[in-house]
């Protein structure tokens, strides 16, 4: 009599152990994300650390392994969130038909940008900053940085009027913190109409700043 093969399945394979630094940046990634999860919902006035370290699935004492205080959480959490909506801002003015104005496109995505909550509960922590030492401190660390990465952005989106325009990082300047002054009052009055108006003025005032200055030879040839 033959002998049965048997056809049971191999043993699957376990899958590789993570190291004790894998598992710290997975915890961390999860502390943040429940901090920006947490800000968008609650605000700042109503977030604590025992609802961030509720909604991570850790301990508060195992928040304050990765996190010295709640405002340098804060400050992380903020770290964590802006290249992330860098990067969709970007994805999404590549995405506007090319034959678009790129200045035009950019100022409304801009806008988008800042009408998302996760954005919007990062602008609450630099007003409650004011009054706030020790979180002013933390995101002044963050903030640095970031903006310097916003206005690289601007440089590749407008490498022509970067090289060309002394006053380019000015204008980028002016028109970060209009659109994000606007958002800030858009708060209270969303659906006002003169925020049209002014992203069409800042649309009109950025190509007038961008336009290649007319050399002297030309000037003199068109008198």
């Amino acid at each position: 009599m033959a002998t049965r093969t048997s056809t049971a399945p191999a043993p699957a394979s376990r899958p590789p152990r993570r190291t004790q630094q894998e598992r710290r940046e997975t915890t961390r990634r999860k502390l943040l994300d429940a901090t920006i999860e947490t800000l968008v919902e609650l605000g700042h006035a109503r977030l604590t650390t025992v609802e961030v370290a509720k909604r991570a699935g850790v301990s508060q004492g195992a928040l304050f392994t990765h996190f010295d205080t709640k405002e340098e959480l804060l400050a992380a959490a903020v770290e964590h969130l802006f290249p992330r909506l860098i990067q969709d801002y970007l994805a999404g003015v590549g995405a506007r038909p090319s034959g678009k104005d790129r200045i035009a496109s950019a100022v409304d995505m801009l806008w988008a940008a800042y009408q998302r909550p996760e954005l919007q509960a990062a602008i609450e922590l630099y007003v409650a900053a004011r009054t706030d030492t020790a979180l002013q401190v933390a995101l002044a660390a963050v903030d640095g940085p970031h903006r310097r990465n916003l206005h690289r952005v601007a440089r590749e989106l407008f490498p022509e009027a970067a090289a060309e325009h002394p006053d380019f990082d000015a204008v980028v300047e002016l028109a970060l913190d209009a659109v994000q002054g606007a958002a800030v009052g858009g708060s209270a009055r969303p659906d006002d109409p003169a925020h049209r108006r002014m992203l069409d003025a800042l649309t009109r005032f950025m190509r007038s700043a961008f336009t290649p200055p007319e050399s002297p030879r030309r000037r003199r040839t068109r008198s």
